[in-house]
């Protein structure tokens, strides 16, 4: 029976961070890439569940700031 992996090679998530896998590396290497992540032989990966966890941050925050904005005023007219 296989194993399903727990982890996604930073390669094949890199648009998921609006960046390239050499940018990463670099972000990685500078300490200011946003997750953790390890090596797996000759991979970067990150964990699925971290990953997860982080855009479930990522979307908490941003539905925050929407609830967080002023409503527009009802019925006002310019």
């Amino acid at each position: 029976m296989a194993t399903e992996k727990t982890w996604e090679d930073l390669k094949d998530v890199a648009d998921m961070f609006g960046m390239t896998f050499g940018s990463i590396k670099n972000a990685i290497a500078a300490d200011t890439f946003p997750v953790p992540t390890y090596k797996l032989g000759r991979r970067l990966v990150v964990d699925k569940d971290v990953l997860k966890a982080y855009f479930d941050e990522q979307k908490e925050a941003g539905l925050n700031a929407l609830r967080a904005r002023p409503k527009p005023a009802r019925g006002t007219r310019r």
